[in-house]
């Protein structure tokens, strides 16, 4: 089967008609592993669909444009599905209604994560969660799943990645688009059917307008479901990660939180602290509130109006009298880097710009106070890259940090005529696409940190151009339960290679910041100037040791992962992970036995080990060193026996050499 050439891969109406129904003049170029697909109709209506295959996974990528190359409008396009496709998935027997629930070992399973909520079962999915009379993330024959996020935010209510899996059979799947998106998924008896979309799409386009939609990723496996997902997660590191690309970190960052309504001088004495006691930090991260004309003093996140200064990206002079040049001296004095906060998309109606220019925002549905600066408009556009290419020239920026804190959907949808319903959103996420394209050629260095209130944007798109190194606003609270950054670490660990925790402020608790490693770490250490930093000794010694232990795990999260227990939130619960290189043979093992458990002992199957090499394993806390064969860590597993409560524990693995 050639997948490329025996799919259309799209589907919708044009003028209430199948596009494909229509005469149509076909061509297709070759370009090594790129295959572009044109078709043009007699009024001059053009649809290139550009699509690429990845022969190393199994995968494929595609995306699709839309012109109009006449000199009227064209006819109305609707129903438009950026992926509809049927693939060949095994036998299943049609849904039976009896007294008794399906063998879930023989049903089709859709992996349908959750999104970013301020919960703790983010990115997460009870695959053989129990409904009426089934599986309630199962599908059978007959029966189509229909999942969307919410608000305008792509990883909202669900995040835009699927596995569905029969048996050992699975095909993986992402939709690329930072917008409202609309999933079906339907079971045939032999096949499963993929649809997707822009949620509510019926536009017609102007003479000259080009416009882009979803990009769609899809890959297929035989496997289990960890190893699928492993390729899976190789796949997104190799083809669509800004990290570890040319003139990029290897890795996410590790940083220092700071908030930046605290003066200038708290800050400099910080970064002074972490370079005179030699703290492994790497970027100096400057959080809101450093922008605007407020005077109010600002010493955290909670005091202060800098809030309703949104969309002002001049410096505020109260705080940083010397417009944060001094700031950025400082940093580069530490050799380090520097990360800055912004929110462009959503400014404040009262910033000077909407009075300068309300012809570059889009209003409140319900006559709010936030208005959305319409990347879609070219002046817009162009005002948003000034601002942003100056700041980050001026302050030499190494990570731009964009945040967005609202939905946007009813925005967009309030500014589209009936004939173009869709077309306002298409015109904004393309924008903010290309603004963030340009960013990138203009900044070879620069990373962009992708966050909205959390991880509620996080998609194949944002991932190719940004990390999200705030993955969930449930670590906002000084004081989270660290049981949730467990939870966290599997769930995104399951779908993404790189993405970063936040530490809380309580310095001195092993199992917290053991809880919080992840792909990209975030401390808050020195993030309020209402709290000391750097007159306890301890303190810093604390910091130093569990900042250079976590560099030292850190290459491993980009890894293999293998969760070695059911991802709970109970508290009598263990959770474990194991990240493993088979390249290297070498991993880790991290293991958490939470305050409440009443179990002493416990035993976690290993994976990805050779069954004929001895493992030498390293204790972190004491450096004391054990052996194991593969074999026995993979049958009869890792035991482990703690009598302590809210204990974490890590170990480091290698195969011994002969």
């Amino acid at each position: 089967m050639n997948f490329l050439k025996d799919n259309k891969r799209l589907s919708f109406l044009y003028d209430n008609k199948n596009i494909w129904e229509y005469n149509i003049q076909a061509f297709v170029k070759n370009n090594g592993n790129e295959t572009i697909f044109e078709y043009v109709l007699e009024d001059g209506f053009k649809i290139t669909n550009i699509a690429k295959k990845y022969s190393a996974f199994d995968a494929y990528e595609w995306v699709t444009w839309f012109e109009n190359t006449g000199k009227k409008p064209t006819k109305i396009i609707s129903q438009l599905y950026d992926c509809d496709v049927s693939i060949p998935f095994g036998h299943a027997d049609k849904k039976k209604r009896t007294a008794y629930y399906p063998d879930p070992k023989n049903g089709t399973k859709i992996y349908a994560p959750k999104g970013s909520e301020w919960k703790a079962d983010e990115f997460y999915c009870d695959v053989d969660a129990l409904g009426e009379f089934g599986y309630s993330n199962h599908i059978q024959p007959g029966e189509v799943k229909e999942f969307k996020t919410t608000g305008g935010r792509s990883s909202q209510a669900f995040a835009p990645f699927f596995h569905v899996q029969h048996k050992d059979v699975s095909v993986v799947f992402a939709i690329g688009w930072t917008g409202q998106w609309n999933c079906f998924i339907s079971r045939e008896e032999k096949f499963i059917n993929i649809k997707t979309k822009i949620e509510d799409t019926h536009f017609r386009l102007l003479p000259n307008e080009k416009i882009r939609t979803s990009s769609f990723v899809l890959m297929r496996n035989k496997g289990d479901f960890a190893d699928t997902q492993n390729k899976w997660r190789r796949l997104i590191k190799t083809e669509f990660s800004l990290i570890g690309s040319s003139g990029r970190g290897q890795y996410a960052p590790l940083c220092a939180g700071i908030w930046g309504g605290m003066s200038s001088e708290s800050v400099i004495k910080r970064i002074k602290t972490i370079k005179g006691n030699n703290l492994p930090f790497e970027y100096i991260w400057m959080d809101a509130g450093w922008y605007g004309s407020s005077e109010k003093e600002s010493p955290d996140e909670f005091e202060g109006d800098w809030g309703s200064f949104t969309g002002d990206w001049s410096v505020n002079h109260t705080h940083h009298p010397d417009g944060l040049l001094d700031v950025r001296a400082e940093i580069e004095k530490a050799g380090i880097k520097f990360l800055l906060w912004f929110e462009p998309e959503r400014v404040i109606y009262s910033t000077p710009i909407v009075a300068e220019h309300p012809e570059y925002f889009i209003g409140s549905p319900n006559e709010g106070e936030n208005l959305i600066l319409n990347l879609g408009n070219e002046q817009a556009w162009q005002y948003c890259f000034h601002v942003l290419g100056e700041k980050i020239e001026q302050l030499r920026i190494d990570c731009y940090r964009q945040d967005f804190n609202f939905n946007p959907l009813e925005y967009w949808r309030k500014n589209d005529a009936w004939d173009r319903q869709g077309i306002t959103e298409i015109r904004h996420i393309t924008g903010m696409y290309r603004l963030w394209d340009k960013l990138l050629e203009r900044f070879p260095h620069l990373i962009i940190d992708n966050c909205a209130s959390g991880g509620r944007r996080i998609d194949i798109e944002t991932l190719r151009r940004s990390v999200p190194l705030w993955r969930s606003d449930f670590q906002c609270p000084a004081n989270f339960p660290p049981e949730v950054s467990q939870m966290h670490n599997m769930s995104y660990a399951t779908w993404i290679p790189y993405s970063g925790s936040g530490s809380g402020r309580d310095w001195g608790d092993k199992y917290r910041i053991r809880s919080c490693y992840a792909g990209g770490l975030t401390t808050n250490y020195t993030f309020s100037e209402k709290e000391p930093f750097g007159e306890n000794p301890k303190q810093i010694e604390w910091i130093r040791k569990y900042m250079k232990e976590y560099l030292k795990v850190r290459p491993y999260f980009a890894a293999d992962f293998y969760p070695l227990t059911e991802n709970v939130s109970s508290n009598e619960a263990w959770s474990a992970a194991q990240y493993n290189r088979p390249e290297q043979q070498d991993g880790i093992v991290q293991i958490f036995k939470r305050e409440k458990s009443p179990y002493p002992k416990a035993v976690f199957s290993l994976h990805g080990l050779s069954a004929d090499k001895i493992y030498i394993f390293t204790d972190a806390d004491d450096n004391s060193t054990f052996e194991m064969s593969g074999s026995y860590l993979m049958e009869q597993g890792f035991k482990i026996e703690i009598n302590e409560k809210r204990v974490a524990k890590l170990f480091f693995y290698c195969e011994k050499q002969a």
